[in-house]
């Protein structure tokens, strides 16, 4: 497989893992990249639960350093809440953030989050300014 980029993250081939909610906890992600992943990704990330400290959130930003490299994908309408959050976990060893803009399930719809962006492009726009701005 060809390497390639993606921002300044140099993939060794083109294996990436989806996030899927219930799915790419960490025991899962460790065992795609010992059956040869490129890239692992984090559950959807509730942008809103890392912001008010739910414990049950904050334990899916867990990672270990054999994943790398690594995406954590938020969910939020926030970009304020977005852009803290953003700040907050660049600390926390991620190679990349992935912005949900895709997730059709009601739940997350009906808070204006995940594929509701789609219909509000100024408004998805704005969280990926401010998640961009945020970032190293």
């Amino acid at each position: 497989m060809k390497p390639f980029r993606i921002g300044d993250v140099l993939l060794a081939g083109n294996i990436i893992l989806a996030p899927m909610a219930g799915v790419t906890d960490l025991p899962f992600r460790l065992l795609c990249k010992e059956q040869g992943a490129d890239l692992m990704t984090t559950e959807m990330i509730s942008a809103k639960g890392i912001y008010y400290h739910s414990k049950k959130t904050n334990d899916l930003l867990r990672i270990e350093k054999e994943e790398h490299p690594v995406a954590v994908q938020l969910f939020g309408s926030d970009p304020y809440i977005m852009s803290e959050i953003t700040k907050r976990i660049d600390s926390l060893d991620f190679d990349m953030v992935d912005l949900n803009m895709g997730c059709p399930v009601p739940k997350i719809v009906n808070n204006g989050e995940g594929s509701a962006l789609m219909k509000n492009i100024p408004l998805a726009a704005e969280i990926a300014e401010a998640v961009v701005e945020s970032t190293n």
